[in-house]
């Protein structure tokens, strides 16, 4: 008994790509993206917004900083966000809540005018409060210092 014959038939490389083609669109429908629950995450609050301009180099610092620790600031030297420390963030809403703010009259200006002086304008539970260099009330001194040793840290 003799050994089968193998008959040798050469496949168009038009018809193997063909079939690769097909199979893959066949597969892609396989996956399909996550069920859409309709539930979108909420952001976080904000805890405080923070802006100084002015000063001698003319600076335009503004600041934010959200409930959940993260950052988001921008420099005349550049921008970028960070995330607080739960320590920092605990401190910042103790001096924050020390100030209260709601005893605060909306603007503080200096009581004598100055070409180099800093404007700031802190916003803090709905409430904004606008002071400048030679005008900053007590409550806010300690406000004022760590919001700028944050911007500090990233400069």
């Amino acid at each position: 008994m003799g050994l089968p014959i193998c008959i040798s038939r050469r496949v168009p490389a038009s018809v193997i790509v063909s079939v690769l083609v097909f199979a893959l669109i066949l597969s892609s429908g396989c996956s399909s993206p996550p069920a859409d629950t309709g539930e979108k995450p909420q952001p976080p609050g904000i805890l405080v917004q923070y802006q100084r301009t002015g000063g001698i180099a003319g600076f335009n610092d503004q600041m934010v900083v959200f409930e959940n620790g993260q950052v988001v600031y921008s420099r005349n030297t550049g921008s970028g966000t960070v995330t607080l420390p739960d320590d920092s963030l605990g401190e910042l809403g103790n001096i924050l809540e020390s100030a209260d703010f709601p005893s605060l009259a909306p603007a503080y200006p200096a009581e004598n005018p100055g070409a180099d002086y800093f404007s700031y304008v802190i916003i803090y539970k709905g409430m904004t409060v606008t002071t400048e260099t030679g005008g900053i009330p007590p409550e806010l001194v300690p406000v004022i210092g760590r919001l700028d040793s944050l911007l500090a840290e990233r400069s």
